[in-house]
């Protein structure tokens, strides 16, 4: 696979991205992107629910355009719709207010980030006095049919989904005018996401993953040592003189997967740079892929009235995330 990937709208969208959704102090992801685009990488991923986009906008305006660093169309940069502006009314709103805050006159991609909307005017997760969620109601064909818009208005170059499952995708490629170019969901060496990956290949839709090393820095889901410290990766780096990291995102290129890693540390970075001129053999993509126990990090946590989390049923048929996959 070539440092890029074209998708259906004929764009080429780089492989290999940084993801921007940081949990700590913000100014880290600000000098983790401004670092980022000097070491040569050009696709950010970007969401309004990370809460940071116009610290992002800052680092791409000095960055990013006409007599800087990188000129704009050698970008490519995304945004995610959040969910409690999934109503057709909400839609461009959401977006304008993306592209101000990024400082950008228009998105190479815009994602739905989850399959289903939220009560808008209570917070990003509106929560009733029994800590569960409160969705909107709003349909995915709603959603889709005002993402279109921003298509038609000059706002956004391509559309993509985010945690969808492939019913719900299949939803939309039922009405679509415009169809999705890139699915975005977890996928890493203990959770492939194979069946959706396959999925994806025959309807044309680009699959990125993030959490490509099982986001071992969240506070929930399984606990488990970090994927980059197995001894089976740590074998087969030894013997390939590449690290671990490197062997995974190999792994996923060679699967024809792109990858959106997230990291503020520059040594990390530059490393995830080294993927290019090199191929796993047989041997090594067996050994990353005898790390799968079909085991999901991004999982739904409810709140309970007394402040106690716990982890929702992913096979509830009754919740209407994109988590099971048929």
């Amino acid at each position: 696979m070539e440092k890029s990937v074209a998708l259906h709208t004929g764009q080429r969208m780089p492989v290999l991205g940084l993801g921007t959704w940081h949990h700590g102090d913000q100014q880290d992801m600000v000098e983790a992107v401004r670092f980022a685009i000097k070491a040569g990488f050009r696709h950010i991923d970007c969401a309004y629910c990370y809460g940071n986009e116009q610290q992002m906008g800052q680092v791409l305006g000095e960055m990013v355009g006409q007599g800087r660093h990188v000129p704009r169309e050698d970008m490519f940069i995304a945004s995610k719709l959040w969910n409690t502006e999934h109503a057709a009314d909400r839609v461009e709103g959401a977006c304008r207010r993306s592209l101000q805050d990024l400082g950008l006159e228009y998105l190479d991609l815009y994602i739905v980030h989850w399959p289903s909307g939220f009560l808008p005017g209570r917070g990003n997760v509106p929560r009733d006095e029994r800590g569960e969620v409160m969705f909107s109601g709003v349909t995915l064909e709603e959603t889709w049919g005002a993402m279109e818009r921003l298509v038609d208005l000059g706002l956004v170059r391509a559309l993509g989904l985010s945690n969808f499952n492939s019913r719900q995708v299949l939803r939309i490629l039922e009405v679509a005018k415009v169809r999705p170019a890139v699915l975005q969901v977890e996928s890493n060496p203990r959770f492939g996401n194979e069946p959706l990956r396959r999925f994806c290949a025959r309807h044309s839709i680009q699959l990125v993953a993030f959490s490509p090393f099982g986001s071992p820095d969240l506070p929930w889901g399984e606990k488990m040592a970090h994927i980059l410290a197995d001894r089976r990766l740590a074998a087969l780096a030894a013997r390939t003189g590449r690290s671990p990291a490197q062997l995974v995102i190999r792994w996923q290129i060679q699967r024809g997967v792109c990858v959106i890693p997230k990291s503020v540390f520059p040594l990390e970075l530059t490393d995830n740079l080294g993927v290019w001129g090199w191929q796993l053999d047989q041997q090594g993509l067996q050994v990353v892929e005898s790390l799968e126990l079909g085991v999901r990090k991004i999982v739904p946590i409810i709140t309970m009235p007394g402040g106690e989390q716990r982890i929702r049923d992913l096979k509830d048929p009754n919740y209407p995330f994109g988590f099971t996959e048929e």
